[in-house]
């Protein structure tokens, strides 16, 4: 008599433009099947993305219960507005998306120790709004457990890709500034403002603040087509990139690759980070390394995948 075996689902890959949006499609993936309860996140980055959201306008918790299909857009709209590019990972643990981050960061960040400690993140009173970190002495406090009910602790570590713990289960989370990357983003901002002509004419009194001089922002005037505006920058900062050949980049994605299927690493769910609005991925690598990336996802031995749209 033959015994049918049950298909396990293809694991999503989803890839998007910045990287708060990840928060979205981790409680899709949960939503969807894919990924149960809590799983340990390997973030592979150039950045730790382990800073806390500004006071958020609503809770992290909409309900105060399981998801639901419903609330699905209400955690797309939580990350687009509410968070940014370098603060959506502590939400995911308080959410109960997330329970150990491995952050993996790039062999050219020589300056980047390897590190383990255990983390505690909570939210004011429990109402999923200003979300802070505390310390093992703060979060042993009795009082303070009672204040905040949804302490959440677990295990943090920074490490180069050779020391990524195996066998395990994980949402696999990829950024490709990992392969490339412009860390002086600011020096590429810049924003025109239409002025009137009364205030083109007394600059001075334009810049009449006090604080002005030390916020890091330049002002440069000028006129066009008859009309008066204002170049508002950021001061600019020493330049600080790494910009390796497109050999060197495909030789790191089979790298990266290799090492996680080597571990017996298995994603239930992937998403990967284009980082192309910010900037830290220089425009013209985005297109060279996300396509590469997708071969050797794809072609990884042992990963059944498949890309969501």
């Amino acid at each position: 008599m033959m015994t049918s075996v049950k298909s396990v689902p293809a694991a999503p890959v989803y890839i998007f433009d910045e990287h708060n949006e990840a928060f979205y499609f981790w409680h899709k993936a949960r939503l969807d099947g894919f990924t149960g309860g809590p799983l340990d996140l390997v973030h592979v980055d150039a950045h730790a993305d382990m800073a806390a959201p500004r006071t958020m306008t609503r809770s992290l918790y909409p309900r105060n219960g399981p998801l639901e299909q419903g609330e699905l857009e209400y955690y797309r709209q939580l990350a687009l507005t509410d968070m940014d590019i370098g603060s959506f990972i502590l939400p995911a643990v308080l959410t109960g998306l997330i329970r150990s981050v491995y952050f993996v960061f790039p062999s050219w960040r020589n300056q980047q120790k390897a590190a383990r400690r255990t983390m505690n993140v909570c939210s004011f009173a429990g109402e999923g709004k200003i979300v802070k970190t505390l310390t093992a002495s703060g979060a042993a406090n009795p009082k303070a457990r009672k204040a905040l009910p949804d302490l959440k602790t677990f295990q943090y570590a920074t490490l180069p890709l050779e020391k990524t713990p195996g066998n395990r289960r994980v949402i696999l989370d990829i950024d490709l500034d990992f392969f490339a990357c412009r860390d002086s983003i600011w020096n590429q901002f810049a924003y025109e403002i239409e002025i009137t002509r009364e205030q083109f004419q007394d600059r001075e009194a334009f810049l009449r603040e006090h604080t002005l001089p030390f916020s890091g922002i330049a002002f440069e005037f000028h006129e066009k087509g008859g009309r008066a505006f204002v170049r508002v920058s950021p001061t600019k900062r020493e330049e600080r990139s790494y910009l390796p050949s497109k050999e060197q980049i495909a030789a790191e994605i089979r790298r990266l690759i290799d090492t996680l299927v080597a571990k017996k690493i298995k994603p239930a769910a992937v998403t990967v980070c284009r980082s192309c609005f910010s900037g830290f991925t220089p425009k013209e690598y985005v297109d060279f390394i996300e396509d590469e990336l997708k071969q050797a996802l794809f072609g990884a031995t042992g990963w059944r995948l498949s890309l969501a749209e």
